[in-house]
């Protein structure tokens, strides 16, 4: 199930204004005032949002022309929650709305928008000095800021719409609406913490290098495991001796650690645990050891992040 979801979010959360590019390559990092954090470069587009309605509920979606589809979605909070939630279970990275302070840390390089008379599309304003494009002046954007402690009902929307006079826009640009607003240009975009985000992009490259290493064979790794084949190792179950992967250099194998049979036995009122673990050797060819061994890293520095 975990995979069927890595794949299908991997299928239709692409860009539709960087089609070359994954989702993923088009999140920024910001790091400044002791926050550190990852934001789509983009508002998310009407085309990327019906994309997500196909998978989960097909008959509220319509076709769209290539112009509207590249236009911002306008949608209310829980609708973009309920995206941010699709998006999570794809990646295994959980996105979610940025506060009005993230919003504004992400904003505070834009520079005053053009005048506009009509919503734009995500990617036709200038970016900012982060890269990100529409931070002011194309669709407000939904934050996970409540108006007040008292009042959970209203939120915090961030950064104006085209309808707004351009001098007047700046990161501090602000208004409280209620959280099922739909008669305003509202728009969103994911954010994820830095940590959640690092993890996902080292498990993504360690994918891509086992692919290459072992194209023929059924190994994934996960956050917290990985899949050889009929095999599976919770990194937290590793024996302290052992490592989930190890390559010897010398024999020019690389060598995967699962777990093989786990049993119980009862002694009287003690019951003990005895597990047995499998190395899994594949032979590689020479000129793959380094590659290799910069997987043993990755999984390594996995390792040490769940630890941490």
């Amino acid at each position: 199930m975990r995979l069927y979801h890595f794949i299908i979010g991997c299928l239709f959360f692409c860009t539709l204004h960087a089609q070359e590019e994954t989702f993923l390559d088009d999140f920024v990092e910001i790091k400044t005032d002791g926050h550190h954090f990852y934001i789509y470069k983009y508002a998310i587009s009407a085309g990327e949002y019906n994309e997500s309605l196909k998978l989960w509920d097909e008959a509220s979606t319509h076709e769209l022309s290539d112009e509207e589809a590249n236009l911002p979605a306008l949608v209310t909070k829980e609708e973009a929650e309920r995206y941010l939630a699709d998006i999570s279970d794809g990646y295994y990275i959980p996105f979610r709305l940025p506060s009005e302070t993230e919003w504004e840390l992400a904003a505070k390089r834009s520079s005053t928008p053009k005048r506009m008379k009509e919503l734009s599309c995500v990617g036709c304003s200038a970016p900012n000095e982060y890269g990100l494009f529409g931070m002011l002046g194309n669709v407000w954007e939904w934050t996970s800021t409540p108006e007040t402690e008292e009042n959970e009902r209203y939120f915090i929307i961030k950064g104006g719409d085209f309808q707004e006079q351009p001098k007047g826009l700046s990161p501090k640009t602000r208004f409280a609406v209620s959280e099922d607003m739909e008669d305003m240009n509202i728009g969103f975009r994911p954010m994820a913490n830095a940590q959640d985000f690092e993890t996902m992009l080292h498990i993504n490259k360690a994918n891509v290098i086992v692919k290459a290493l072992l194209p023929n064979e059924d190994i994934t790794i996960y956050q917290h495991d990985m899949q050889v084949g009929e095999f599976s190792m919770g990194f937290g179950d590793i024996p302290p001796e052992s490592f989930p992967i190890t390559v010897d250099e010398d024999s020019h194998q690389i060598i995967f650690c699962c777990l093989q049979n786990l049993e119980f036995e009862q002694d009287g009122a003690l019951e003990t645990e005895r597990i047995t673990y499998l190395g899994l050797p594949f032979y590689l060819d020479p000129s793959q050891l380094s590659l290799a061994k910069e997987l043993e890293q990755l999984v390594r520095q996995l390792m040490e992040t769940q630890n941490n």
